[in-house]
């Protein structure tokens, strides 16, 4: 073989080297982690595993929709502004309902924005109501679930007062409240 055909051999068997090294290291035959199983793999019904936390996979939108729709709102939307797990609902001319589930803050935790803070019972449940706290029109009633989750309701009113609002807060709060989970 020529001087330029060896050359040739031995540059082909330097690129080739590397590669095949790269193709060996990331192959083994040895698997880590968690099987898992889809429906497409499985002969048996694929089961969803439990949520974690106190909610599980309980939405807001469940809770909010059934009730606010009865009541003449649009839609009910998720939003995630007090936690990954809210839901909003307009009605034009009236305002917006909102709920949220926070699995990580109880209604100790709530913060009062200047308005006025009671403590009130609900379905049977703890909870607070901060009236005024968003500004005129404004209310939020807090339901204990544990003592470090809530659910929240609040109605913010296009014109109308903080009675108002909270008597319409707390007529949602007491239709939601007992599909809440009991707390631990």
């Amino acid at each position: 073989m020529s001087t330029a055909g060896r050359r040739v051999n031995k540059f082909a068997a330097l690129l080739f080297l590397p590669v095949s090294l790269l193709a060996v290291s990331g192959c083994t035959s040895e698997k880590t982690g968690t099987p898992t199983t889809t429906a497409a793999t499985s002969s048996r019904p694929v089961t969803s595993t439990p949520a974690e936390g106190i909610f599980g996979d309980l939405k807001a939108c469940d809770l909010l929709e059934p009730v606010t729709s009865a009541k003449g709102f649009g839609p009910a939307a998720p939003e995630d502004y007090q936690s990954d797990n809210g839901c909003r609902a307009n009605k034009p001319r009236y305002g917006t309902a909102t709920t949220y589930l926070v699995e990580d803050a109880g209604i100790s935790d709530l913060k009062p924005d200047g308005g006025q803070v009671t403590e009130t019972t609900v379905a049977g449940k703890k909870a607070v109501e901060v009236s005024g706290g968003g500004g005129k029109g404004n209310c939020l009633i807090g339901i204990s679930v544990t003592e470090k989750s809530r659910a929240t309701v609040s109605v913010t009113l296009s014109s109308g007062t903080n009675e108002q609002s909270c008597a319409d807060a707390k007529d949602i709060a007491e239709q939601i409240a007992p599909k809440l989970p009991q707390g631990g």
